[in-house]
């Protein structure tokens, strides 16, 4: 188990979201956990708390909440983690000289390191978020798509409709006077929003295009090499290229937390090295990627 203080996660939300694409709804199990006797035994929320909140109905608010309270969160992860954590602070002392750089670092990769570990090793609370993530991208795409199919000003507000299920033929609704529209595109209305149709084909084509190319064999280890390249960047510079010295730093990191053995191809620091370049010269980098694939909005 690795203890973090919610303030201090809070404070360095945006840096994590800048270079991880991280959001508090990956950790809203862990935060849940931490107010449920709130919840779960009604107890009255501290109002000045609560005025901090930004969003204030529904789940966003009990998350909001939970890192305004000044305690910690704990992330569920494996007996060796420690130990990990503590060869990580140990490399950011070789490395980092400016103490506010050193300590803001030992933070910021511990803490993505244990969320790492949590999910390698599946060591989830439990699975709601999870489910509720993945059937809303599953669901939103499809609800995108029924709002085009009706409102496209081609389209008559009468049109027959056609539904197939299964192995069944189509089968014709003649949709008299528009009341499966009416019904169908109410239902849609209410739970995309304030919509377009130019605004539902723009969010298909961001958020749900199938992407081209070769896909990788592990495209956690993609996200875990962009998104610790994406700090690095804060305390080691360059000019948009991978220098040996953030290599060695991202090496011995990745060996750290076990994702990267010596003997392994990315051991060698030229094939990282051209690995960070193929990402810095991608539209599509694996940050870019989880975040259109953890995107709840």
């Amino acid at each position: 188990m690795a203890l973090f203080h919610k303030p201090q996660i809070k404070s360095h939300l945006q840096i994590l979201k800048d270079c991880y694409g991280f959001d508090k709804f990956e950790i809203a199990g862990e935060l849940l956990e931490s107010i449920s006797p709130l919840i779960n035994e009604e107890r009255q929320f501290d109002e000045k708390i609560k005025e901090q909140c930004i969003n204030k109905k529904g789940l966003p608010f009990f998350l909001e909440y939970a890192l305004c309270i000044d305690d910690n969160v704990e992330i569920r992860t494996t007996d060796n983690f420690e130990e990990q954590a503590e060869s990580i602070r140990n490399l950011c002392n070789q490395y980092i000289k400016d103490e506010n750089k050193q300590e803001e670092a030992k933070f910021i990769l511990v803490f993505m390191s244990s969320i790492f570990n949590c999910n390698l090793n599946n060591l989830y609370l439990d699975n709601t978020i999870d489910r509720y993530v993945a059937n809303k991208n599953k669901l939103h795409p499809d609800l995108l798509k029924l709002f085009i199919a009706l409102n496209k000003p081609q389209h008559e507000h009468d049109t027959p409709i056609k539904i197939h299920y299964k192995t069944d033929s189509p089968h014709t609704i003649r949709n008299h006077d528009g009341w499966l529209s009416d019904m169908l595109n109410g239902f849609v209305k209410s739970m995309l929003g304030d919509i377009t149709v130019e605004k539902a084909e723009k969010e298909l084509l961001k958020k749900y295009s199938n992407d081209r190319g070769r896909k990788s064999s592990d495209p956690y280890l993609n996200y875990i090499i962009n998104g610790t390249y994406n700090y690095i960047t804060h305390f080691l510079k360059s000019d948009n290229k991978a220098t040996v010295e953030q290599s060695e730093f991202l090496l011995e990191y990745l060996i750290i937390i076990g994702r990267v053995k010596k003997g392994d191809a990315l051991s060698d620091l030229n094939n990282l090295q051209s690995t960070v370049a193929g990402f810095l010269k991608s539209k599509l980098t694996p940050v870019a990627k989880h975040i259109k694939g953890t995107d709840i909005t």
